[in-house]
């Protein structure tokens, strides 16, 4: 089958690899849709934490997001059949250990993370894949947007981690596909209102249309803590940000009422944060967390998403072949679209 493979840093290619078979409890799918992630650019370039502390080691077939057509079920898979329309889910854990048990398997010590850590994801030809963490979702849905149940489960573990109610005001910080989800998460849970910081005229006015109550441009602002307050009308009481940039995190703790929350879903590449405000954490009082991955959360986006009542397949500018993939990547890294799909059977 063809697949792309990142064999290291600035080393990705389409090549020709073996299709494995289904395993006990495994499915082998066809990959309709698969989304290019920022994650996907890290691991390109060589900057993804997990591959430079050694958690991680290429090549891999990277492809997270992504929806699959069932080609054949392998011994003891009950509940799926060639046919069906699934999604699957990025964290694997091994099912056996106190945090699989618990329900936090994203946090298992032997997990896989597909397309990341140590299992190939879904940009190639076929995906053999476990059934006990896929998802079934309506065919009725273009492929583009089942696509982007991942980033949509990404976005809505940060917002339910943030604990979110209609009495919240909140601040995403990020105009970037995780940024612009957590806005339409954070409304469908109620949230009074949503202001969106990002730097980016076209992804600010998608935030516009799709709910928020005010955005500001950092680029065209002198001082941004000025500009959110004004734009919030507000101390907001949540501020959760999704930029990976490290000068968002002093922002976040200078920008959020006293005794609010600030959730962090942003991987930052190894940068720290320099400059930042310890004691206003203390003084005001302040809940900070980190959100990692999307555990528990699948079936819910799934009928957000099926309900109409979040729209992932707004933010997709563009499909691409497989055999794109590379230029799918530099469009990433020049911010020239928001969300770039690419269908690897076309």
């Amino acid at each position: 089958m063809r697949a792309i493979v990142i064999e290291g840093p600035g080393r990705v290619a389409l090549r020709d690899v073996a299709s494995a078979a289904p395993g006990a409890g495994e499915v082998r799918l066809r990959p309709l849709a698969v989304g290019i992630c920022g994650t996907d650019v890290e691991i390109a370039d060589g900057t993804m934490p997990y591959f430079t502390s050694g958690m991680a080691a290429y090549p891999v077939i990277p492809g997270h997001e992504w929806v699959g057509e069932i080609e054949s079920v392998g011994a003891g898979v009950e509940g799926f059949r060639a046919g069906d329309r699934v999604v699957g889910e990025c964290s694997i854990g091994c099912g056996r250990c106190a945090l699989c048990r618990a329900g936090d398997y994203h946090r298992c010590l032997a997990r896989t993370e597909t397309g990341i850590l140590n299992r190939n994801g879904g940009f190639a030809e076929f995906l053999t894949f476990p059934a006990a963490y896929l998802h079934r979702i309506s065919p009725r849905l273009p492929v583009e947007v089942a696509a982007l149940v991942e980033p949509s489960a990404v976005a809505f573990n940060g917002v339910r981690r943030a604990g979110i109610t209609p009495r919240d005001d909140v601040v995403v910080l990020g105009d970037g596909p995780i940024g612009l989800l957590v806005l339409q998460v954070a409304r469908a849970f109620g949230a009074r209102s949503v202001t969106v910081v990002g730097g980016t005229p076209a992804r600010l006015a998608i935030a516009e249309r799709t709910g928020a109550t005010a955005t500001v441009d950092f680029s065209s602002t002198g001082n941004v803590l000025e500009a959110v307050r004004s734009a919030a009308g507000a101390a907001p009481s949540v501020v959760i940000e999704a930029t990976g940039n490290p000068a968002a995190a002093g922002t976040a703790i200078a920008t959020v009422a006293s005794g609010g929350r600030i959730v962090f879903l942003g991987i930052f590449a190894g940068q720290k944060a320099d400059q930042v405000d310890l004691d206003r954490i203390v003084t005001g009082d302040i809940t900070i967390r980190g959100a990692l991955g999307s555990p528990g959360v699948w079936p819910d986006v799934i009928a957000l998403i099926e309900g109409g009542r979040i729209d992932p397949g707004i933010l997709v500018s563009e499909t691409l072949p497989l055999a794109a993939f590379s230029e799918g990547i530099a469009r990433v890294k020049a911010r020239s679209g928001i969300k770039i799909v690419v269908r690897p059977t076309h």
